[in-house]
């Protein structure tokens, strides 16, 4: 994989030059069913003769909103595109319909699907997967690479939890969750309307009652089996964490802890700090971050 990139990260500047929406094709695919409902992803593909090496991104909105393709900054997609990499901008089911288990599920599903089918459906080369993901889809991404068969050849966590903590939360009244439909499954909802209910659940204290299923004030020990860092091994991928000093989400003492254990497993990582912003708010802010994901790749 140590080439995979160099080539396409020297195509960068100059292709750049060139309208995007001339130099790549767009493709809607399902890569997963369940219970009628299609789980659907978008694949951004650049124009080439060779098979292009892929980058599977996961959306964030605190496992209760978002989708595909709101969720994917386009200074990301461009950039990545002008470096030769195809980018597959994934959808996964969302919170309080389905919960975080059933949603690990979902994108290790997505990368076995683009492992397994991606090159004859796709004509990419799927000995070449990258999984990148923001927020609470940089938790998921993290989470792709616990599988020995499938894992992806490298990860990249954006301003990303790797566990949860109930210090100074408290579960509020469980009944209020009978005003929301349960039985429907969601994974590409209107982005308002998620975003008002995700709203609705943090100031009435349910969001995290709503992500597990259960009380994670009452039963702790039950969020044991969610911390990523309990399932990392020494062969997990290689993994870069990109972070704000000053993100008000996610600590960044978190991303520092995650970063040492990496590096206490021997694990080949890297993490890149900037000064302010979350998520999609930090790829706006720093584009340069986005440049650093390619360097990383283009060093694997």
């Amino acid at each position: 994989m140590c080439k995979w990139l160099l080539s396409a990260c020297l195509l960068m500047t100059a292709v750049s030059a060139f309208p995007q929406e001339k130099m790549h094709e767009k493709h809607d695919f399902v890569y997963k069913t369940v219970a009628g409902h299609d789980i659907m992803a978008t694949a951004y593909l650049p124009k080439s003769d060779e098979k292009p090496p892929v980058l599977i991104f996961f959306h964030g909105g605190g496992f209760i909103f978002g989708n595909r393709e709101q969720g994917l900054e386009n200074v990301l997609k461009e950039k990545l595109l002008a470096a030769g990499i195809a980018v597959i901008s994934a959808d996964y089911r969302l919170a309080p319909e389905t919960k975080l288990e059933e949603m690990l599920k979902d994108v290790s599903d997505a990368v076995r699907w683009v492992r397994t089918s991606g090159g004859e459906k796709l004509n990419i080369d799927t000995n070449r997967i990258a999984v990148a993901g923001g927020s609470a889809g940089g938790y998921l991404a993290i989470s792709t690479g616990f599988d020995p068969q499938f894992a992806p050849n490298a990860i990249v966590a954006i301003s990303s939890p790797t566990g949860f903590s109930t210090t100074d939360i408290q579960t509020g009244d469980l009944s209020l969750l009978q005003h929301i439909r349960k039985d429907s499954i969601v994974s590409h909802g209107d982005y308002g309307d998620r975003m008002d209910l995700s709203r609705y659940l943090r100031k009435n204290e349910l969001a995290l009652y709503g992500i597990f299923g259960f009380d994670p004030v009452k039963e702790p020990q039950k969020l044991e089996r969610y911390t990523l860092t309990g399932r990392i091994k020494p062969e997990y991928p290689p993994t870069l964490i990109i972070h704000a000093k000053n993100d008000r989400a996610v600590k960044f003492d978190d991303a520092e802890a995650f970063y040492s254990f990496l590096q206490e497993k021997g694990i080949p990582s890297e993490l890149y700090v900037v000064e302010d912003g979350h998520n999609s708010d930090l790829i706006n802010r720093y584009p340069d971050a986005v440049d650093k994901m390619v360097v990383f790749l283009k060093g694997l």
